[in-house]
């Protein structure tokens, strides 16, 4: 009988929309790999206005491209306040109910989400499955990290606790930031550090792409744009979300200090809470030199836009956070288009600048952001297909397929 794997993930969606498709890609080898997969998520869908279900039920059952999904229903929200807040709770607390009807699993695999996801330790405690830890982000680590509460604040010091606490009882943790093994040690929840969490249970997974997708959908799915088709210009590209996090009012000024540069444009990808604040900043300066693009970009359209970049840029603010190293999904398609990469800040465990990808450094100013946008310009073309080569044989490392073999290995 097929081993049955359930993927906890109250974020996945549906391929056509997703943009994160870690989840989707491990159900996707592992279905190829002959197990039985379902992925679990919450009915409505992240940062957009569908909701899946709209009636009475209380989940429904689909298949997307050979892959089963039980979306459990779950409220509508915008932002981050009380609805999103609720909508956590109800996906837990239904899906912990509900789980019953379902067939029994051998594993579950969920995506960290403290404290409410760890009512899914009892549905495995429950069906005596094996349970499996995903951390993709650190929370609550990474609000106090970015100044948005503080570390003594009662609820955030119950949510270490409850974070501590899911660690503890998973039979595997898997950190998609290669520090994550540092993580818990400075938190001093290791056995070494007389806490009880076996270091030998912590696996490190990064986020990836799949390049057989990536190859395919380059060539198969173009979009008609002057600013791609022109070679005559430099496109320094950028995509991904437009928030306080993304920092990217450093790259327009750098964009700024470029502006009388005819050959360099910036070409930006993305929505989010700062889009329209920036927009508007550059129409006030008259900077035409960066142009924002499709507010969301469906998944095989990146790679050709990738494709007709002469320059990928990720953009952070600074964090203390980012010692432990990254898991953007955007770095990997970055690597796999064959383009160099220029990032703002240098995190740990920095694979642009152990593997000559590129640039990756915090600048001090918009101009030493600027110069840095200039050297790849002005870059001889030997050097500069140097890095190309450099990144897309670094993105071997992180293909979806061999990925799914390190995380097969812990069923």
């Amino acid at each position: 009988m097929r081993k049955k794997i359930w993927l906890i993930n109250q974020y996945a969606m549906p391929p056509k929309y997703e943009a994160r498709i870690q989840t989707l890609k491990r159900a996707q080898y592992l279905i190829e790999s002959g197990y039985d997969v379902t992925i679990i998520s919450g009915s409505f869908l992240h940062n957009s206005n569908i909701n899946l279900i709209t009636d009475n039920r209380k989940f429904i059952k689909a298949q997307y491209d050979g892959i089963k999904f039980i979306h459990i229903k779950t409220n509508s929200y915008e932002g981050n306040g009380l609805k999103r807040f609720y909508n956590l709770i109800l996906f837990a607390i239904r899906f912990f109910i509900l789980s019953k009807k379902f067939d029994k699993p051998d594993v579950i695999a969920q995506i960290a989400t403290v404290p409410f996801g760890n009512m899914i330790y009892f549905v495995a405690k429950r069906f005596e499955a094996k349970y499996i830890v995903d951390v993709v982000d650190l929370w609550p680590e990474s609000f106090v990290a970015f100044g948005l509460i503080s570390k003594n604040n009662p609820l955030v010091k119950m949510a270490y606790l409850a974070e501590k606490w899911l660690y503890e009882r998973a039979d595997e943790i898997v950190f998609s930031m290669e520090g994550g093994k540092n993580y818990i040690v400075e938190k001093g929840w290791d056995l070494g550090s007389g806490g009880n969490i076996n270091l030998n249970k912590v696996h490190y997974i990064n986020n990836g792409v799949d390049l057989r997708d990536f190859d395919k959908n380059k060539d198969l799915y173009k979009i008609k744009d002057a600013d791609l088709e022109n070679d005559a210009i430099f496109n320094v590209i950028y995509i991904g979300s437009i928030r306080l996090a993304n920092n990217l009012k450093q790259l327009i000024d750098a964009a700024e200090v470029l502006k009388n540069k005819d050959n360099i444009r910036f070409l930006i990808y993305g929505d989010g809470d700062d889009r329209l604040l920036l927009e508007n900043y550059c129409k006030a300066k008259n900077l035409k030199n960066v142009v924002f693009k499709q507010k969301w970009i469906e998944l095989k359209y990146i790679p050709y836009v990738l494709s007709r970049s002469s320059l990928n840029i990720l953009n952070y603010m600074p964090s203390p956070i980012t010692r432990f190293g990254g898991s953007q999904s955007k770095l990997f398609q970055y690597m796999a288009s064959g383009k160099p990469i220029c990032a703002n800040l240098k995190m740990g465990y920095c694979p642009i600048t152990t593997n000559n990808l590129g640039i990756a450094k915090a600048f001090k100013s918009s101009v030493e952001y600027a110069d840095a946008i200039l050297f790849f310009a002005n870059m001889n073309v030997e050097e500069y297909e140097k890095i190309c080569n450099n990144s897309r044989k670094l993105a071997e490392n992180y293909d979806y397929q061999k990925l799914t073999l390190d995380f097969e290995r812990l069923l």
